[in-house]
């Protein structure tokens, strides 16, 4: 008899594992500056990493944030809204996108949906950085991209 509750159990722990929905890239939103980012509900880092960016899918509409919570369901304090995805993803599913052993792990993608930046850690003053750099259509840097410095560079010089 504990046999059977051990494997139900069991079985009712993993079945957000088990019926993990599959993450595609090419399902985000082309018209907006995407932040992916996986994480766990129990991760201190984590769990700092997803107020943030529960409140930047909030208040910012070029942003869409997509959070994956690897080998885990979905917390139910959590919604999903207009710029904000929720998945819940495998590890074996996550490490086909880079995901080690540690979150959080965090893809910015730029508007063409190329990965403009990795992080392993989350890092607020970083991320707003870079976020605002690729809504003003700099590079990550801040610099203008090069056939924008060019032209302003000859206008400058003759």
């Amino acid at each position: 008899m504990i046999k059977v509750f051990r494997l139900l159990f069991l079985i009712l722990c993993l079945k957000g594992v088990l019926f993990a929905t599959p993450f595609l890239i090419e399902n985000l939103d082309k018209n907006k500056i995407n932040v992916v980012a996986f994480v766990t509900s129990w991760c201190p880092v984590c769990q700092k990493t997803n107020e943030y960016l529960l409140s930047l899918s909030e208040k910012d509409s070029n942003v869409f944030v997509t959070l994956l919570f690897v080998d885990e369901e979905i917390p139910s304090t959590i919604f999903k809204s207009k710029n904000l995805e929720l998945i819940s993803i495998s590890l074996n599913d996550a490490k086909r996108f880079g995901v080690g052993e540690s979150v959080p792990y965090i893809l910015v993608l730029d508007k063409e949906l190329k990965v403009v930046k990795k992080y392993h850690t989350f890092n607020e003053d970083l991320l707003f950085r870079l976020i605002n750099n690729l809504k003003n259509g700099l590079y990550e840097n801040g610099t203008l991209p090069p056939e924008q410095r060019i032209d302003l560079w000859q206008k400058n010089r003759f």
